[in-house]
């Protein structure tokens, strides 16, 4: 059993991004919500927030190290000026030989088996405050509110839950596979795929520095 931090996007005054009356802050509290049901039976959660309120990344991040949390992730979905940019992603600190990828390459491949038909846009390197962490952590970019296909799904209940379960199991592989060292590929993450090269290890890998 591990302990799990999950951190919905955004809240209170902060919205994230809106469009068509639908906000950011909302879609990410259902989807993480719906990740907690989904590990509960197996695995210790805790949420920086389950109401509408807004935290800083530092409180966000208190609250995994007073949770002592093996790994932190956080829930957004995302925006661009082009509607049609479209797809999912996931965020690290340092995408290279680290925990961190190891965990967003997880959750990476379990959406794009829930959801094969939308675009795979790989792990991407982000110096975000809430990813300076001392575990495992990455920040899952669930579709674009901005393009007008993926808000129609971001909008139904169905799909929110679907996005959480997808991001339930890749913590559940990460969590459950702590004898493997293993590592993202920068050429395959940045094609929209990950690739993984496991072996034997006592432990698994280091988390990057604070």
């Amino acid at each position: 059993m591990a302990t799990i931090c999950l951190d919905p996007g955004h809240g209170g005054p902060d919205a994230g991004a809106v469009r068509n009356g639908l906000a950011e802050k909302e879609v990410t509290l259902d989807i993480a919500l719906a990740a907690r049901d989904a590990l509960q039976p197996r695995h210790r959660v805790t949420l920086t927030r389950d109401v509408d309120r807004s935290l800083t990344p530092a409180e966000r991040r208190r609250v995994a190290d007073e949770a002592e949390a093996d790994i932190s992730v956080s829930i957004h979905v995302n925006a661009a000026a082009r509607p049609q940019a479209h797809g999912f992603e996931v965020l690290v600190r340092q995408w290279k030989d680290t925990a961190g990828a190891v965990l967003a390459a997880d959750i990476l491949e379990a959406i794009a088996d829930r959801f094969p038909d939308r675009r795979n846009r790989g792990i991407k390197p982000a110096t975000l405050a809430v990813l300076r962490q001392t575990r495992p952590a990455c920040l899952v970019e669930c579709f674009f509110i901005s393009n007008p296909e993926e808000r129609s799904l971001l909008a139904g209940p169905e799909i929110r839950a679907a996005l959480g379960e997808a991001i339930a199991r890749g913590c559940d592989a990460f969590v459950r596979g702590p004898g493997l060292t293993a590592r993202a590929v920068p050429a395959a993450a940045s094609r929209g795929r990950t690739e993984r090269r496991a072996t034997r290890s006592p432990r698994r890998p280091a988390p990057p520095p604070a």
